[in-house]
């Protein structure tokens, strides 16, 4: 018993780290999703001890990320100079005193590219999140623990145009090239708001929206390259291609529910593994948004997911991750 004991110590302590930061919004808050991807990888492999990092700011994208909140600085963090951080916040701290974007052109190009009416979005709604943002670097100037990232995850939302040289595709590559530059590996976290049915449907439900987001995700390994795509675009998709009575958001919230987020992270595991999860004993999500003890539509915080199930949503999750893979080569 002892030796069996000492056995597991050793193997926890032999873990290899792998350090992994999530940029994004709620998509990757929500069910602390960072959290389910560790608890799927470190099944598939209890040799890796995976340390999730994130930076978020709610209801906000890659370009947002890129170009106001400098979310780039944290990628770096291993290498940017104390006076480089200090530099970004004063710069952030000038676009406080202006309610007009600093490049006027490119926010407009921005969200014309997104099909958003002109006008409709104000750069002065995004001074909280740029607060927030210089405050998240002057901690990082207070104790840069100078991390060096294996991973890198960029996720969209709501962001993804029909134009490759617009949106997400422009500013998650910017975000890229930065992270690969810094020794870490890109994966790309494609998220699917446009396309998740909160009722049964018989048959794809926004496929247009699933085509285009998976057409851009093509588009980003030919140019970046990245180590993985998570395209839960694609995975809906053909999940409703035959309907289906599974549900991927909430009708009282527009997030993803538990059963996406399940299957997400599903995704993570067979999109960086090459490997089916299928039969893991993984099989619960539980909502971190709480409203009077119950989840948004006021069900069970806790989703345990039964075998058919959770071996339906792990078998589609490797499936549709290989689908994507061979149209990529």
């Amino acid at each position: 018993m002892f030796a069996v004991c000492l056995a597991l110590v050793v193997s926890a302590v032999d873990a290899k780290e792998v350090n992994v930061l999530f940029i994004g919004n709620s998509y990757t808050n929500r069910h602390n999703q960072p959290d389910l991807v560790e608890r799927v990888m470190e099944e598939g492999d209890s040799s890796k001890d995976y340390q999730m990092s994130r930076v978020i700011y709610g209801g906000q994208n890659m370009f947002k990320h890129s170009t106001y909140y400098f979310s780039q600085s944290f990628i770096e963090q291993a290498s940017i100079s104390d006076a480089e951080i200090r530099e970004r916040i004063e710069t952030m701290k000038r676009l406080l005193e202006s309610d007009e974007a600093p490049d006027p052109a490119e926010w407009t190009r921005h969200w014309a590219s997104l099909g958003t009416k002109p006008g409709q979005m104000k750069f002065a709604d995004i001074h909280k999140q740029i607060r927030s943002a210089i405050k998240n670097h002057e901690a990082l100037l207070d104790e840069n623990p100078r991390q060096q990232w294996d991973y890198v995850v960029l996720q969209s939302w709501r962001d993804v145009s029909s134009d490759p040289d617009q949106a997400y595709a422009k500013y998650a590559t910017r975000l890229a090239r930065i992270a690969q530059a810094n020794g870490a590996k890109v994966i790309l976290y494609m998220t699917s708001p446009e396309t998740q049915n909160q009722e049964p449907v018989e048959g794809p439900f926004n496929l247009e929206s699933a085509d285009r987001d998976v057409a851009i995700g093509l588009e980003l390994v030919k140019r970046i390259k990245p180590a993985a795509v998570v395209s839960v675009p694609l995975a809906i998709k053909n999940i409703q291609a035959g309907g289906t009575d599974l549900l991927f958001r909430y009708v009282n919230d527009g997030h993803l529910n538990q059963t996406c987020a399940f299957l997400t992270s599903n995704i993570f595991y067979a999109a960086l593994t090459g490997e089916s999860s299928e039969g893991f004993a993984y099989n619960s999500v539980t909502e971190n948004k709480v409203k009077d003890g119950k989840d948004p539509d006021g069900g069970e915080l806790t989703v345990v997911f039964d075998d058919k199930t959770k071996r339906y949503l792990q078998r589609m999750a490797f499936e549709s991750t290989e689908e994507f893979k061979a149209m990529a080569r």
